[in-house]
């Protein structure tokens, strides 16, 4: 009997720790008030701090949050000591840590190299296009490393990539099929979420199929990226001949992928840091489950490619050249507004990302404007093609051609860049 007394005892006594009052510092998000608070459990902390911070919240709508930031959840608080200092969020507010709380003191006793960040918000807030265009003055205009095309040659215009693309013009080359695929994404997205595409059955059925052929033809033509790309850039000469091979990309072109050997493709999916390493690398000793997960991937995806060709009722359109807007340099110059022949700023605005580092930023701000808008014009166009009884396939192509083609595209500087109606 006494030993079944002292388990009893022992779950007694565990019961009651678990119920036991704990104290607890809580405090609101500005910090200007501090409680204690005396609780049994989660729950009945949030009650009470709620009820004398005067919240009126339910207090399941509100949450609380250590001193550094981290969010408290009901199985980690019971992990706490007892005094920790917590803080309680309502809806809506913002948490700072210690880190903002510091830097928002310092900033009010006008510490002058904090102010910097400050200032470069400003910069870049007022008045930017003209500021960019100092910027672009005052760029270095070296061209000694410009011809220079891998990350061992021209190391500092790598710097802080967030890529594995060892040349430039991989690099360049995926940044425009960014923006190609962008421009996608919102198409789609601004299809979807009209009034057409959700009460209209037999139109959203032909949007639905309109999509699937635009990812199908963008894939097929990689997506445009040679656009940036200046080994894609057209050779200056009278011939009427053009003995390049645009159907063949580069060793390091994204847009390739696809059409390597298996083994190859196996290299750069499973091993994609080899290149910078001095590992050789034996082919019969690569894993056997990383190549069977790839033969198992390109089975689905080609599964998936005949499941959207089916759908789509469409024929995909044979790729054209694959020619750069800039020059064999890497230079890109404005075409100017929307409604103009040509740049009336001249020289003035040209640019190479492939010179620097710096340059490389600034061409950021440059936009592949629509000429004919794709928000205002061509969607709405698309819609209403869909309500149609029957839809002609050129039209598709048209559209197809405007939203993603330099035919509707151009390049052009901040200052050119028309934010307004095309009308």
């Amino acid at each position: 009997m006494s030993l079944i007394a002292d388990c009893f005892r022992r779950l007694t006594d565990i019961s009651s720790c678990k119920s036991e009052l704990k104290g607890y510092k809580v405090m609101d998000v500005r910090r200007t008030r501090k409680i204690g608070i005396a609780c049994r459990n989660f729950q009945d902390l949030k009650q009470k701090a709620c009820s004398k911070l005067n919240v009126i919240n339910d207090p399941a709508e509100v949450n609380v949050f250590l001193l550094d930031g981290s969010l408290i959840d009901e199985e980690y608080f019971h992990t706490l000591e007892p005094q920790t200092t917590l803080i309680l969020q309502k809806p809506g507010e913002k948490v700072l840590s210690d880190a903002d709380i510091l830097y928002d003191a310092l900033r009010r006793v006008n510490i002058d190299f904090l102010t910097a960040g400050d200032r470069v918000t400003q910069f870049l807030t007022e008045n930017l296009k003209a500021k960019v265009a100092l910027l672009n003055k005052a760029l270095n205009k070296d061209d000694s490393r410009t011809v220079l095309s891998t990350r061992e040659q021209h190391p500092e215009w790598f710097k802080n990539l967030e890529t594995n693309y060892m040349t430039k013009e991989a690099y360049m080359h995926r940044r425009c099929q960014d923006r190609i695929r962008t421009y996608l994404y919102k198409t789609i997205e601004q299809i979807k979420c009209s009034d057409v595409f959700m009460n209209d059955r037999k139109a959203r059925q032909q949007l639905l199929r309109t999509i699937t052929f635009f990812k199908l033809q963008l894939r097929q033509d990689h997506y445009f990226g040679f656009y940036f790309d200046r080994s894609r850039a057209a050779i200056d000469t009278k011939s009427d001949s053009d003995e390049t091979d645009y159907d063949k990309c580069y060793e390091h072109c994204p847009c390739n992928f696809g059409r390597n050997s298996d083994e190859t493709s196996l290299r750069q999916r499973c091993l994609p840091q080899l290149s910078d390493t001095n590992v050789t690398v034996d082919s019969d000793n690569i894993d056997e489950t990383d190549a069977r997960k790839f033969h198992e991937s390109k089975k689905n995806a080609k599964t998936t490619t005949d499941e959207n060709s089916e759908s789509c009722p469409y024929r995909l359109k044979p790729s054209e050249k694959q020619i750069a807007i800039c020059d064999r340099k890497g230079e890109f110059k404005c075409e100017g507004r929307w409604n103009t022949d040509g740049c009336s700023y001249g020289d003035r605005h040209k640019i190479n990302p492939y010179r620097s580092k710096e340059e490389l930023a600034l061409f950021s701000t440059w936009n592949l404007d629509h000429q004919i808008e794709r928000s205002r014009t061509l969607i709405p166009k698309l819609l209403q093609l869909s309500q149609q009884d029957t839809v002609n396939e050129q039209d598709i192509y048209d559209c197809y051609d405007n939203l993603f083609t330099v035919k509707n595209l151009r390049i052009v500087h901040i200052v050119c860049h028309d934010k307004g109606s095309h009308k």
